[in-house]
């Protein structure tokens, strides 16, 4: 799957990004993969120590598999529905 976000900045904005950042789109999609990244990264470190802990097989192979199998089995969820329910992730 790929999802692509637009960001909508005013001139005020672009120029103040310009002052710390050579070309502030690329800024923003490093910034934004990276941040992806690191919470997948965290996501891998939960999803084994519950298993680990719980005495469980680990199944899911790599990243990618791991962060569904994560979600899919209720170990991690999303802000919104942490937030919905009161909860914390």
């Amino acid at each position: 799957m790929y999802t692509s976000i637009t960001v909508g900045l005013t001139t005020c904005q672009w120029q103040a990004l310009e002052f710390v950042a050579e070309d502030p789109k690329d800024w923003f999609i490093s910034w934004g993969q990276g941040r992806a990244d690191a919470a997948a990264k965290d996501i891998v470190r939960i999803y084994t120590d519950t298993k680990v802990q719980a005495g469980q097989s680990i199944t899911a192979i790599g990243t990618t598999a791991i962060v569904q199998a994560a979600y899919d089995e209720g170990i991690v969820t999303t802000v919104a529905v942490g937030n919905q329910v009161g909860l914390k992730t």
